[in-house]
């Protein structure tokens, strides 16, 4: 098959992707089953926390297959993606290097492979991110992303939401795009004051097999309940040329 995009049937909406971490689906979640379900487009993984991830190794596993998953899809229907979970009290431009130097130990990147991640969030109870000031992950995050966009020449998608909002941030801080988290019947944007209804590319409407929704699924069958997402594009109709416009910068 041809990895024209213009020769690959656009499927129609809705256009999902999971997303997940070690602990969730253990060390080989079944890829090939969301690869094979309808309306799945891809998987987005955890590369690093802070500036480094003792993962045991799962990164690197999943890494090349979440890519291999998708077979002749990869690149034109099907698509990967990386995020780093960013800890506030540390460098931002260190952070986004250890995420660049794990995607280049598991393989590099490729040709379908999503915009860089930055996962901005206050965390749980014990998390020291929760002692950040606004400033503190303003300078944070921006370093980071001012980092990842050198380093790449990539814009830089900003995942999260209730920072942003328990914080009063009001700044971009130097992302391009938003992964909005909002398990609500319609997505709710407060916490995203900075970016406009269009800059937002995925909400993320499902948190462990969980959803206020009805018209999305909740989870993949055989595969377990876990996050999933949708891409948006305003009010538009959303087509497979626009998930790659967005998503890759393609």
């Amino acid at each position: 098959m041809s990895n024209d995009a213009s020769q690959v049937a656009d499927p129609g909406q809705p256009y999902l992707f999971v997303d997940l971490y070690p602990l969730d689906l253990g060390p080989h979640p079944p890829w090939s089953v969301v690869a094979t379900t309808q309306g799945f487009c891809g998987a987005i993984i955890k590369a690093t926390e802070g500036t480094r991830y003792n993962d045991s190794g799962w990164f690197a596993d999943n890494w090349p297959a979440v890519r291999d998953a998708g077979g002749d899809r990869y690149g034109t229907s099907w698509f990967r993606g990386a995020y780093l979970f960013l800890k506030f009290a540390l460098s931002g431009s260190d952070q986004a290097d250890a995420y660049l130097q794990a995607i280049d130990g598991a393989g590099g990147w490729d040709a379908g492979d999503i915009l860089p991640i930055v996962d901005v969030e206050l965390g749980g109870e014990q998390n020291s991110n929760r002692q950040a000031s606004a400033q503190q992950v303003i300078d944070c995050v921006t370093d980071c992303a001012d980092r990842l966009r050198q380093q790449t020449g990539r814009r830089v998608i900003l995942y999260g939401r209730g920072a942003m909002r328990d914080l009063s941030i009001n700044s971009r801080m130097g992302c391009d795009a938003v992964w909005n988290p909002s398990y609500t019947a319609t997505m709710v944007r407060h916490g995203l004051e900075a970016w406009d209804l269009e800059d937002i590319v995925l909400w993320q409407y499902c948190g462990d097999g969980n959803a206020a929704i009805d018209s999305l699924p909740h989870e993949v069958q055989g595969f377990g309940k876990i996050d999933i997402s949708v891409y948006v594009k305003g009010a538009q109709a959303p087509t497979l040329q626009m998930v790659r416009e967005s998503l890759l910068g393609s």
